[in-house]
């Protein structure tokens, strides 16, 4: 037995070194069994741009932005790149509104107005970038700003609003509602009239709403909207158009595919010869174009029976109930690979409603216009 224990002792006093881990001191790590620089490139892999090796990670090179929630708020980029983009108050009407991402659950709209009679940039005269506080007799600050379930809204105009975190409006005629509690229906839409007033024909413009997909968790950015003066909705009674009382909405054709938030020349070009189509076939006694001359505004109806340069059609007879009926035909070049996108519709007593189609792919397609 004595002779026994002294070979398991041996054995263990030979074993133990092995079993013991490498202790490697400061600005060292451990590479099989012996103590090397921590920074060390060991094979062919490199970190990424603005990012180094720290130990056996790639870390960024610089700290994270950190905007100054006083004047800017971060703008999440589509590639997760994090930029502070000014509020509004001090840099005049020059850049977009920043858009952060909503809170888990909400869905967040932010853009620009545009008056519909010439597709101007709807602002304060000498417009500063000031925040809306109190309501004034003209320009952007003399209006309100409502979200709705639009599906609902179509069918009963005493829906109740959706929930909204923050609504801001500034001089510039920029908007951004943060954190709106997604409505059930498919369908989000904000509404624009009056501030002060019942939504309606009556006051200074009359109720303009524009509407994009239900989709919460996201941001949407320089999403257009519009207004529109009595004297706009007077303009097109005048010339033959369609009357308001029974609500009119407005298709408006656009020339590419690309959109306000895409690199292209310009995504806000017209296009001409596009006729509005209700499940595929045009409806002459529903429609209502423009006479060519208005290049840069929409105030007089014409006789013809497509989209003018300013690509816009005034439609009757519309109902969100046939989902997604309505589209156009005509104004594409690249018909093996381009067609219209589909929308709802919907004609809502004394409301202006304007939704902007853009060419999209056909099934297995590019449309590349």
């Amino acid at each position: 037995m004595r002779a026994l224990s002294l070979v398991l002792l041996a054995y263990v006093i030979t074993a133990a070194p092995a079993c013991k881990s490498i202790d490697c001191g400061t600005g060292t790590i451990e590479r099989d069994g012996t103590c090397q620089p921590a920074d060390e490139t060991t094979g062919t892999a490199m970190c990424g741009p603005f990012t180094v090796l720290q130990g056996n990670e790639c870390v960024p090179m610089f700290p994270p932005a950190i905007c100054d929630p006083a004047t800017t708020s971060e703008n999440p980029g589509d590639d997760g790149v994090i930029t502070c983009v000014g509020n509004g108050m001090t840099a005049g009407c020059s850049q977009a509104i920043s858009c952060p991402n909503p809170s888990n659950g909400k869905q967040t709209i932010c853009g620009q107005l545009y008056n519909f009679a010439d597709n101007t940039k709807f602002a304060a005269t000498n417009a500063t970038g000031t925040r809306c506080t109190t309501a004034t007799s003209s320009g952007p600050c003399a209006l309100q700003v409502i979200a709705f379930d639009a599906a609902l809204y179509a069918n009963d105009t005493t829906t109740p609003p959706q929930q909204v975190g923050d609504v801001y409006l500034d001089d510039c005629g920029r908007y951004r509602l943060t954190d709106i509690t997604p409505p059930a229906g498919p369908f989000l839409g904000l509404g624009f009239d009056d501030a002060g007033q019942p939504f309606g024909p009556t006051g200074v413009t009359v109720t303009t709403g524009v509407a994009m997909p239900t989709n919460a968790n996201s941001a949407t950015k320089n999403f257009e909207a519009w207004i529109a003066e009595q004297s706009t909705i007077g303009s097109w009674q005048a010339s033959g158009g369609p009357p308001f009382s029974m609500g009119i909405y407005a298709a408006v054709f656009r020339a590419h595919v690309c959109d306000a938030n895409s690199s292209c020349a310009d995504p806000f070009t017209n296009q001409s010869g596009a006729t509005f189509t209700h499940m595929g076939s045009p409806v002459p006694a529903n429609d209502y174009y423009f006479k060519a001359s208005d290049a840069n505004n929409r105030l007089n109806i014409d006789t013809t029976s497509s989209t003018s340069v300013n690509g816009t059609a005034l439609n009757t007879g519309t109902t969100v109930n046939e989902g997604l009926a309505y589209s156009g035909t005509g104004g594409i070049t690249d018909t093996n690979n381009c067609q219209w996108e589909t929308h709802a519709a919907a004609n809502v007593a004394g409301l202006l409603f304007v939704q902007v189609y853009k060419k999209t792919n056909k099934l297995g397609k590019t449309c590349t216009e």
